[in-house]
């Protein structure tokens, strides 16, 4: 993912709200697994799936200040992106 990339996809985000993950007892990385206790994963923004065209469902959650894009299927953490503002 280029720096482009990742700067269009925090502009993305800057508009959504959702509720963090409370409880993390998993690493926060590119390939993780989140596990099953976090059991809502949020839609991404149409715009995010356009970025990420590759990942056929794109999903996030929200961990602190991160952005942690998901496969829905695996659950494995795809990529993580500061949030800003």
């Amino acid at each position: 993912m280029t720096s482009e990339q990742r700067t269009e996809i925090t502009r993305a985000f800057t508009s959504v709200n959702v509720e963090p993950v409370r409880e993390v007892n998993f690493s926060v990385s590119v390939g993780s697994v989140v596990p099953t206790t976090v059991t809502t994963l949020h839609t991404c923004p149409s715009e995010v799936v356009r970025i990420l065209h590759g990942l056929p469902e794109c999903r996030y959650i929200v961990v602190r200040d991160e952005i942690v894009i998901v496969e829905p299927k695996t659950r494995k953490i795809v990529t993580v992106i500061e949030r800003r503002g």
